[in-house]
């Protein structure tokens, strides 16, 4: 489903997730990015779910952190690839 984010009107934002793995799964580390949205506030609401997810209930530690990224977007018509008929040479 299509979702209007405001990105007609300059900035928009992302959530930059940073999470790791149980040690008994390995315990590497990840970075997930989640966006775009049309306010930082959306974005930080991501990156608190994370953190409130991944929080362990006994110790209260989370192994998930965050930031906010700003960007901005620029709009170009889209060209799709040429299309090989079978048969044709490359």
């Amino acid at each position: 489903m299509a979702r209007n984010i405001k990105a007609e009107h300059g900035a928009v934002y992302r959530a930059v997730i940073v999470w790791t793995e149980l040690p008994e799964k390995g315990g590497a580390t990840h970075t997930k990015y989640e966006g775009p949205y049309g306010t930082p506030g959306a974005a930080q609401g991501r990156v608190t779910f994370w953190e409130n997810f991944l929080r362990d209930a006994e110790t209260g530690e989370t192994r998930a952190s965050g930031d906010v990224e700003e960007g901005v977007t620029t709009w170009t018509p889209y060209v799709p690839p040429a299309t090989q008929r079978k048969g044709d040479r490359a």
